[in-house]
């Protein structure tokens, strides 16, 4: 029996971000979806219905909490881990409030992010 591939939107504005992620998730062969933005990144949801989202919070086109809220309202059941730089307590509870399941903070420690994978996804 073959197990399902997941797939993961990973959206950041940082390419460095998103392709560091990318070569991440493909150690346990997650199928990859890149966005650099908000809007780009509401359509790829569209599109591909990934099994996990990781949200960039600060992007300058919407920031993250906005992506989170229009995924949760379209699709209640989207399961999201929001990014962030900033070890802000007012910001991981408005995205918790919006239905993020966790937050993994930058610089990404691959110890933490190997625990959210298999944790969550795996």
């Amino acid at each position: 029996m073959v197990k399902n591939k997941k797939t993961v939107l990973i959206v950041d504005d940082e390419t460095d971000v998103v392709d560091f992620l990318e070569r991440f998730m493909n150690r346990f062969n997650i199928t990859v979806i890149k966005a650099t933005g908000g809007e780009d990144a509401l359509d790829l949801y569209q599109q591909y219905l990934p099994d996990w989202v990781f949200l960039d919070i600060q992007m300058p086109d919407k920031d993250g909490v906005s992506v989170l809220k229009e995924l949760k309202k379209k699709y209640p059941k989207s399961q999201v881990i929001m990014i962030t730089g900033q070890d802000d307590k007012k910001v991981k509870e408005r995205a918790r409030k919006y239905g993020a399941l966790d937050y993994i903070l930058k610089p990404l420690d691959l110890m933490e992010l190997s625990q959210k994978v298999k944790k969550y996804i795996l």
